[in-house]
């Protein structure tokens, strides 16, 4: 019997109220977001809370690297060591403020299912190297939550996992668990 599939799912482990942000919000909003809770990404939900989308800090750096960064530079470049057209400047960051995330956001982000086991869901981060958090959605594409490497890694951790399979129920596995702990301490 493969006991880490029986032990938890994705829905066991999973943040699930997961921060959000609408696709009419903007750049600035979602920068304020990365700064304010330091997440590698986050879930784009429609006004009835189904995925439209994912915003991840990769996508946020190479939006920036593409096309804000060489604009900043350019202006710094042109100044010639003098000063910098305020105006200028000021203009291109309230272009910036006013993105929309939907310009930028991942259309079609990997997403898992609740139900999907822990020890594939920790396979699908091993084969996607950049894809950080996933969203977990329903068969309808709501949004349920979102699980993210840290996560997983949290999964190790023997009271994290102690707290997981109370929390859903697997008394049987709980009480192997503490036999084989008494069998390596006697």
């Amino acid at each position: 019997m493969n006991v880490s599939s029986t032990i938890t799912t994705v829905g066991d482990i999973m943040t699930k109220k997961a921060v959000t942000l609408g696709p009419d919000d903007t750049l600035a909003t979602a920068a304020g977001l990365f700064e304010k809770y330091n997440y590698d990404g986050f879930p784009i939900v429609d006004g009835e809370g189904h995925l439209v989308g994912l915003l991840t800090a990769y996508d946020m750096v190479l939006q920036s690297a593409k096309v804000h960064l060489p604009a900043i530079f350019s202006f710094l470049r042109n100044s010639g060591g003098g000063t910098i057209d305020d105006a200028q400047l000021q203009s291109h960051f309230a272009k910036l403020q006013e993105i929309r995330i939907s310009e930028i956001m991942n259309i079609d982000p990997l997403v898992v299912q609740a139900d999907g086991k822990v020890d594939d869901l920790a396979k699908e981060f091993v084969e996607h190297h950049r894809v950080n958090p996933i969203p977990v959605v329903s068969h309808d594409k709501k949004l349920m939550g979102i699980v993210s490497r840290y996560d997983v890694i949290r999964f190790f951790n023997q009271q994290y996992l102690t707290e997981v399979l109370q929390s859903a129920d697997h008394t049987g596995i709980l009480q192997r668990l503490t036999r084989l702990d008494e069998k390596q301490d006697g």
